[in-house]
């Protein structure tokens, strides 16, 4: 179950780019305690909530970062974009031999959730396009395959 639970909360982070409230989310003071702790130099915040997690959407080192945490103030996941060119040689090296030929985004979502980091991006060649997640040691998976 809790597998299940990160899981989701990944897709939401990774999703969860600051939406236009009617009224403002009313922070737990946990949360609120946590986020100031981890986060001090944060600007620009934004919060939505979406059943039991809050997510916070922010400018932190002139960089757009995802947060979420859960009622009690821990933190369950962080996200942010960074360039291809910015990933782990492993991943680089893996991803030019696989998939040589293919057309890769610009950009990727790098995501972590309980100490486990991984980048999603996508990668085109003809008709096809392939969500792929990659992990730091090289390894990618196909999350997804779409004919265009």
């Amino acid at each position: 179950m809790k597998k299940i639970k990160i899981g989701l909360t990944a897709v939401v982070l990774l999703f969860a780019i600051s939406a236009f409230a009617l009224e403002p989310v009313k922070l737990t003071p946990a949360v609120k305690a946590a986020f100031e702790k981890n986060f001090s130099n944060a600007r620009g915040v934004s919060w939505e909530k979406n059943n039991e997690f809050y997510f916070a959407s922010f400018t932190l080192n002139n960089e757009d970062v995802d947060a979420a945490y859960n009622e009690t103030g821990e933190l369950i996941g962080i996200s942010r974009r960074v360039s291809i060119k910015d990933l782990p040689l492993n991943i680089s090296l893996a991803l030019a031999e696989r998939y040589a030929g293919y057309e890769v985004d610009k950009t990727a979502v790098e995501l972590t959730v309980e100490g486990s980091t991984w980048y999603s991006f996508k990668v085109k060649s003809g008709e096809k396009l392939l969500k792929l997640k990659a992990y730091a040691n090289g390894e990618i998976t196909v999350e997804s395959k779409v004919k265009i």
